[in-house]
């Protein structure tokens, strides 16, 4: 296997833990296995953010809880200490670490892109807000005469209106096009046969069988420009992993590194051209794999 580096480049704001919080893990995290799995009913009526997260779970929604981005709503201090202990667990820290790292890469191929004077054509499968790509192309400095274009591509349509809304004020909007449909529905009858230089595919792959992971990753093989790169992540199996699955309900498929490679292999991609990492917690591996 191509070597696997952890990401701790300082200037991104990983979050990592510290020692205290190593040791509060330790008590904290076993106990949480011997929730049942009705204790998600308690859950959801500790804090509003908490029963966003539970009851959307996998969705736009509860990664904008995640995210911790927006004004949290009035909460007694109870409710507030539970919510920061919740988003403070390492998953929840590993989903905003993986959201920097996305960015991170998305950033370098814009970058590169422009600095080339090349059209930047961005394509976003299972899109949700669409957080990572919009704040990507706001905090790359480019020129005004850049051409960029960006195809949002989710089957939920309130994630669809909310990326929209999230994208109002953007200064390239009128290049971004959203399309309300399912992945292999939109790359099988891409009418127009577009070309992509950048397609990422973020928080899809924990849903789908490995035959539709590489069928997906098939179709975006054939979509990309010869230069033209795929970033694509999954959660691993982790520590937090039992009660998430079975007391919070959020049932996923987890593939390490290696098993994520393989389905990239499997449609095409080859490994000498792949960055492999894991994010700091070590929770979420990406991959940026060049056609």
């Amino acid at each position: 296997m191509k070597g696997v580096f952890i990401d701790n480049d300082h200037t991104v704001g990983y979050e990592t833990n510290s020692i205290f919080r190593k040791i509060f893990n330790l008590i904290f995290i076993p106990v949480l296995y011997i929730f049942p799995s009705r204790a998600v009913h308690i859950l959801k009526k500790i804090h509003v953010s908490t029963e966003e997260m539970v009851a959307h779970a996998g969705t736009h929604r509860a990664m904008e809880v995640i995210y911790d981005v927006n004004p949290r709503p009035k909460a007694n201090y109870f409710q507030n200490l539970f919510l920061s202990v919740w988003l403070g667990m390492n998953n929840s820290k590993a989903v905003r670490n993986r959201l920097r790292m996305v960015k991170k890469e998305i950033k370098r191929k814009i970058h590169k892109l422009s600095e080339l004077n090349k059209e930047i054509k961005i394509i976003n499968i299972a899109s949700g807000s669409a957080r990572a790509v919009f704040e990507s192309i706001h905090e790359v400095p480019l020129k005004n005469d850049t051409k960029l274009s960006a195809v949002f591509v989710d089957k939920n349509y309130e994630a669809i209106a909310f990326s929209q809304q999230l994208a109002s004020t953007h200064r390239f909007l009128p290049s971004f096009r959203w399309v309300n449909d399912y992945a292999h529905n939109y790359l099988n009858n891409n009418e127009n046969k577009s070309k992509f230089n950048i397609a990422e595919v973020v928080g899809l792959l924990e849903y789908l069988s490995d035959k539709d992971a590489i069928n997906i990753f098939l179709l975006i093989y054939e979509c990309l420009d010869s230069d033209g790169i795929l970033i694509t992540t999954n959660i691993v199996s982790n520590f937090e992993s039992t009660f998430i699955s079975n007391s919070v309900g959020w049932k996923m498929n987890h593939r390490n590194v290696d098993e994520l490679s393989s389905l990239l292999i499997e449609a095409g991609f080859k490994l000498d051209k792949m960055n492999i990492y894991y994010e700091p917690q070590r929770i979420h591996c990406v991959i940026v794999a060049q056609k």
